[in-house]
Protein backbone atom coordinates (compact mmCIF):
# COMPACT_ATOMS: atom_id res chain seq x y z
CA UNK A 1 0.00 0.00 0.00
CA UNK A 2 1.27 3.33 -1.39
CA UNK A 3 1.15 6.32 1.02
CA UNK A 4 0.57 9.46 0.30
CA UNK A 5 3.34 11.82 1.54
CA UNK A 6 2.83 14.99 4.24
CA UNK A 7 3.58 17.91 3.67
CA UNK A 8 4.40 20.02 6.22
CA UNK A 9 2.10 23.13 7.20
CA UNK A 10 3.19 26.52 5.58
CA UNK A 11 4.06 28.95 8.05
CA UNK A 12 2.08 31.69 9.11
CA UNK A 13 2.40 34.68 6.72
CA UNK A 14 3.06 37.74 8.55
CA UNK A 15 0.67 39.85 6.96
CA UNK A 16 1.03 43.27 8.93
CA UNK A 17 4.60 44.03 7.55
CA UNK A 18 4.04 43.03 4.22
CA UNK A 19 0.51 44.53 3.52
CA UNK A 20 1.74 48.08 5.03
CA UNK A 21 4.86 47.83 2.03
CA UNK A 22 2.08 47.34 -0.13
CA UNK A 23 0.15 50.00 0.81
CA UNK A 24 3.09 52.15 0.87
CA UNK A 25 1.68 54.24 -2.36
CA UNK A 26 2.12 57.75 -0.77
CA UNK A 27 6.32 57.72 -0.22
CA UNK A 28 8.50 55.00 0.65
CA UNK A 29 8.01 53.10 3.67
CA UNK A 30 11.28 53.08 4.53
CA UNK A 31 11.25 57.27 4.70
CA UNK A 32 7.91 57.85 6.21
CA UNK A 33 7.05 54.52 8.08
CA UNK A 34 3.41 54.00 7.82
CA UNK A 35 2.52 57.67 7.33
CA UNK A 36 3.25 56.44 3.77
CA UNK A 37 0.25 54.07 3.52
CA UNK A 38 -3.25 53.60 1.91
CA UNK A 39 -4.96 51.47 4.24
CA UNK A 40 -8.35 51.52 2.00
CA UNK A 41 -10.63 48.69 1.67
CA UNK A 42 -9.73 48.64 -1.99
CA UNK A 43 -5.89 48.29 -1.27
CA UNK A 44 -6.30 45.83 1.38
CA UNK A 45 -8.67 43.54 -0.48
CA UNK A 46 -6.01 43.88 -3.65
CA UNK A 47 -3.25 42.77 -1.14
CA UNK A 48 -5.46 39.85 -0.13
CA UNK A 49 -5.97 39.05 -4.16
CA UNK A 50 -2.33 39.21 -5.02
CA UNK A 51 -1.25 36.41 -1.43
CA UNK A 52 -4.43 34.18 -2.41
CA UNK A 53 -6.04 34.28 -5.63
CA UNK A 54 -8.31 31.49 -4.74
CA UNK A 55 -9.61 32.02 -1.04
CA UNK A 56 -8.41 35.79 -0.51
CA UNK A 57 -11.13 36.48 2.28
CA UNK A 58 -8.83 34.29 4.25
CA UNK A 59 -6.17 36.32 4.06
CA UNK A 60 -8.10 39.58 4.94
CA UNK A 61 -9.60 37.55 8.31
CA UNK A 62 -5.49 36.45 8.99
CA UNK A 63 -4.88 40.31 8.98
CA UNK A 64 -7.69 41.11 11.44
CA UNK A 65 -6.55 38.45 13.30
CA UNK A 66 -2.82 39.77 13.66
CA UNK A 67 -4.05 43.21 14.04
CA UNK A 68 -5.88 42.21 17.36
CA UNK A 69 -2.74 40.03 18.57
CA UNK A 70 -0.80 43.19 17.88
CA UNK A 71 -3.44 45.64 20.01
CA UNK A 72 -3.36 42.97 23.08
CA UNK A 73 0.36 42.43 23.10
CA UNK A 74 1.14 45.91 21.77
CA UNK A 75 -1.59 48.71 22.89
CA UNK A 76 -1.92 50.83 25.78
CA UNK A 77 -4.00 47.64 27.22
CA UNK A 78 -1.59 45.17 26.33
CA UNK A 79 1.00 42.76 27.76
CA UNK A 80 3.48 45.49 26.95
CA UNK A 81 1.84 48.41 26.78
CA UNK A 82 5.46 50.39 25.88
CA UNK A 83 4.48 50.31 22.39
CA UNK A 84 6.89 48.27 19.67
CA UNK A 85 9.36 49.30 17.17
CA UNK A 86 9.45 47.50 13.98
CA UNK A 87 12.14 48.26 11.96
CA UNK A 88 10.84 46.97 8.59
CA UNK A 89 9.04 49.48 7.96
CA UNK A 90 10.55 52.33 9.72
CA UNK A 91 8.24 52.76 12.89
CA UNK A 92 8.17 53.20 16.70
CA UNK A 93 4.88 53.03 17.78
CA UNK A 94 3.82 53.89 21.20
CA UNK A 95 0.93 51.84 22.97
CA UNK A 96 -1.98 54.43 21.79
CA UNK A 97 -0.44 54.26 18.18
CA UNK A 98 -0.61 50.91 18.39
CA UNK A 99 -4.36 50.90 19.30
CA UNK A 100 -5.17 53.41 16.44
CA UNK A 101 -3.21 51.11 13.82
CA UNK A 102 -4.69 48.06 14.93
CA UNK A 103 -8.53 49.36 14.90
CA UNK A 104 -8.09 50.90 11.76
CA UNK A 105 -6.79 47.46 10.15
CA UNK A 106 -9.68 45.51 11.97
CA UNK A 107 -12.10 47.84 10.24
CA UNK A 108 -10.48 48.25 6.74
CA UNK A 109 -10.06 44.18 6.58
CA UNK A 110 -13.56 43.79 7.65
CA UNK A 111 -14.73 46.04 4.35
CA UNK A 112 -12.10 44.28 2.27
CA UNK A 113 -13.46 40.94 3.49
CA UNK A 114 -16.97 42.15 2.37
CA UNK A 115 -15.69 43.59 -0.63
CA UNK A 116 -14.00 39.79 -1.36
CA UNK A 117 -16.86 38.14 -0.28
CA UNK A 118 -19.34 39.38 -3.04
CA UNK A 119 -20.74 38.16 -5.98
CA UNK A 120 -17.87 38.34 -8.56
CA UNK A 121 -19.92 37.27 -11.50
CA UNK A 122 -21.48 39.63 -13.82
CA UNK A 123 -24.21 38.37 -15.90
CA UNK A 124 -24.15 40.96 -18.12
CA UNK A 125 -23.86 40.65 -21.92
CA UNK A 126 -20.80 42.68 -22.58
CA UNK A 127 -21.79 45.33 -25.57
CA UNK A 128 -19.20 46.69 -27.99
CA UNK A 129 -19.63 49.74 -30.18
CA UNK A 130 -18.15 49.64 -33.62
CA UNK A 131 -18.67 53.04 -35.65
CA UNK A 132 -16.18 53.59 -38.51
CA UNK A 133 -13.74 50.83 -37.75
CA UNK A 134 -13.03 51.70 -34.58
CA UNK A 135 -13.85 50.22 -31.23
CA UNK A 136 -13.52 51.48 -27.58
CA UNK A 137 -12.32 54.77 -28.00
CA UNK A 138 -15.57 54.90 -29.27
CA UNK A 139 -17.03 54.09 -26.06
CA UNK A 140 -15.16 57.23 -24.20
CA UNK A 141 -16.96 59.62 -26.65
CA UNK A 142 -20.26 61.53 -25.77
Amino acid sequence: MNRIPQLPAAPPQNHLEALAKYCATMCEIECCGLDACDFSPVHIASYCLSRNARYPSRVAMEIIAQAKTLKSNYGSNGASARGITIAEINERMTGRRVDILADTLVRQAALAKAILDTDQADERDPVFVWQNGRGSEVLSQD
